[in-house]
């Protein structure tokens, strides 16, 4: 049997699917990298490295410190017209409070002139004396209330204060009641109720009242600060220094863009730091005038309501005479009244006031220390143009008008400044914007040109 011949037929081997060792093999020797996506991709770093290569790099990296730079100059200067009117804002809510905390004080001394000066009487006490008395506790208990509501950080004293309030008006109730009976034990309770309104309650009044005075002048100082706008001025100092960089490097020493963008935030700094300044000054006048005027006045009337009480305590208290102590705080008290209003450029005419009840008062010691007590009383409790009681509400009459128009205008004045802040706030945001994108398109040219 004759065997047919074997036929050869030559077989092509794709590449690198060989035998191990074959040179188209993945793993023979000196076979290419195989192409992967971290091997075609540059890295960030080296991305990186090639930007800020040699002076084109550097103008980038320093137009991009100017661009921030641009935003950090209208970020910094609204935010310091937006701190100053905040500062006058709390500084208006402040005055407001040490308004309340002293006209508090003055409604409950008032109320106890009025119950010592209507217990001289004995029996009824008049129906304009009850009345005037129930006015002047509403008025505190109001006062309470909204003093406690615009600031949360008085509540506690506020609330300690509230009870002593209470405590006072039940003593003089019980001094009421027993005077309507004749029965002598009232004038110990209605003294009790004097003392205890001067122990406890006053030293109250006085350390929120002294609080909110701190406060007020932190704020009045806040108004007219300007130190934020330093970081304003670095940060154009940095953009200075870049222009005049890139200047030197370039050859091109007018590059319109930067210059506009440039000029745009110094207008804005401009704009800030005038309208803090202007306002930092007025709050400071309105400080010195309207709102000093409003708390020397109710000092003066605090005062004198205290003197006006203890001026029936001394005759409630017979037998104490000149040399008592509420004749003492009398005498302290015009101490007081009469330093004060000689600090007191518009005083002429409540000192004019005061005088005429001082020499009124010099009557009821006359008179009482002569042994005419009958007739201390009288001149006392007398409502006319030269009694006691005439001249003193005469006087506080004034005071209180005085008082109340130079506290309104001192918190309407206030409230007023830095109106327009929030506005210029906006507008020099807007401009910072503004100015970064011609900053930014300034040291594009120059890098363009550069190449």
């Amino acid at each position: 049997m004759t065997s047919s011949p074997t036929t050869n037929i030559p077989v092509s081997i794709p590449a690198g699917s060989g035998r191990p060792g074959s040179p188209g093999s993945a793993g023979a020797p000196g076979a290419p990298a195989p192409a992967t996506l971290s091997g075609s991709i540059p890295s960030a770093r080296t991305v990186l490295d090639r930007m800020l290569y040699g002076t084109p790099g550097r103008m980038r990296l320093l137009g991009l410190l100017a661009v921030v730079a641009a935003i950090v100059v209208g970020a910094v200067s609204a935010s310091a017209l937006l701190a100053s009117r905040a500062a006058v804002e709390r500084a208006a809510n402040t005055a407001a409070q040490v308004v309340r905390a002293q006209s508090i004080q003055v409604e409950l001394l008032r109320a106890d002139a009025l119950a010592t000066n209507a217990f001289l009487v004995g029996g009824l006490e008049s129906p304009q004396s009850a009345t005037d008395y129930d006015a002047a506790i509403s008025k505190v208990v109001t006062g309470l209330t909204t003093a406690a509501a615009a600031q949360p950080a008085d509540a506690k004293a506020l609330g300690a204060l509230s009870d002593d309030v209470q405590t006072y008006t039940s003593l003089v109730e019980q001094a009421r009641s027993n005077n309507r009976l004749g029965l002598p034990v009232g004038a110990q309770y209605l003294k009790e109720a004097s003392a205890g309104l001067r122990a406890d309650a006053m030293p109250i009044i006085r350390q929120i009242t002294a609080t909110n005075e701190e406060r007020a002048k932190r704020e009045f100082g806040r108004s007219g600060g300007v130190l934020l706008l330093f970081v304003a001025v670095v940060a154009l100092i940095v953009l200075g220094t870049i222009a005049i960089w890139m200047a030197r490097r370039t050859h091109r020493y007018l590059n319109r863009s930067l210059t506009a963008g440039t000029l745009l935030l110094l207008v804005g700094l401009f704009v800030a730091a005038t309208t803090i300044t202007s306002v930092g000054s007025a709050t400071a006048g309105v400080a010195a005038n309207r709102y000093q005027e409003a708390v020397d006045l109710a000092t003066i009337r605090t005062a004198a309501n205290d003197a006006r009480a203890n001026e029936s305590l001394t005759l409630i208290s017979r037998g104490s005479g000149a040399t008592g102590t509420f004749e003492k705080a009398w005498k302290a008290n015009d101490a007081t009244v009469t330093s004060t209003l000689r600090s007191l450029g518009s005083g002429a005419s409540i000192g004019r006031l005061w005088t005429a009840y001082g020499t009124a008062h010099t009557q009821v010691r006359t008179l009482d220390d002569g042994g005419q007590w009958d007739q201390a009383v009288a001149q006392a409790t007398d409502d006319g143009v030269s009694g006691s009681a005439g001249t003193f509400t005469a006087f506080d009459d004034e005071v209180r008008t005085q008082r109340d128009t130079a506290s309104t205008d001192a918190v309407a004045q206030l409230t007023g400044l830095g109106s327009s802040a929030p506005l210029y706030a906006i507008a020099i945001g807007v401009a910072s914007l503004l100015a970064a994108w011609l900053i930014a398109r300034g040291i594009g040219q120059r890098l363009e040109e550069y190449r």
